[in-house]
């Protein structure tokens, strides 16, 4: 878990953001991917090793939604490379560490991701997410 995999930025539109990064930065957006599971829209830019994240929820009752009205647009989460998620997430527990899952979920491109509260962490959200066989980034 020593390297960054992708640093999430929530936003009220990705189509917006994305074009405006392109502009500014000639930064790449995949096409916009739904994730019902988590109710959120997701795009991927890769920036060398790591991948920057754009995150919009798909309704007014998501989380996600919540989120952006109580903080507005910004960075949400910092996500963290796992070799094996299930055991990076009990080995956390055995901590004690806070997670909000201590199973992994289905994420963004197939990968499996769980949380640490940011409780734990200053009151930043990381994630942990394991890339399974055959993963990439949207269009890549």
């Amino acid at each position: 878990m020593n390297q960054i995999d992708h640093i999430a930025i929530a936003v009220f539109s990705i189509k917006k953001t994305s074009q405006t990064l392109h502009h500014l930065f000639n930064w790449q957006f995949s096409d916009i991917k739904e994730i019902p599971e988590q109710e959120i829209k997701a795009s991927f830019a890769p920036l060398g090793d790591l991948h920057i994240e754009l995150i919009e929820p798909m309704s007014d009752h998501s989380k996600l939604h919540t989120f952006l009205t109580k903080r507005g647009e910004g960075v949400h989460h910092i996500a963290l490379k796992s070799g094996d998620i299930q055991v990076d997430l009990s080995q956390l527990d055995q901590l004690g560490v806070q997670l909000i899952q201590k199973t992994a979920q289905l994420g963004a491109n197939g990968k499996r991701i769980a949380f640490i509260s940011p409780k734990e962490t200053s009151g930043v959200l990381f994630e942990l997410c394991e890339a399974l066989k055959g993963e990439k980034y949207g269009d890549e």
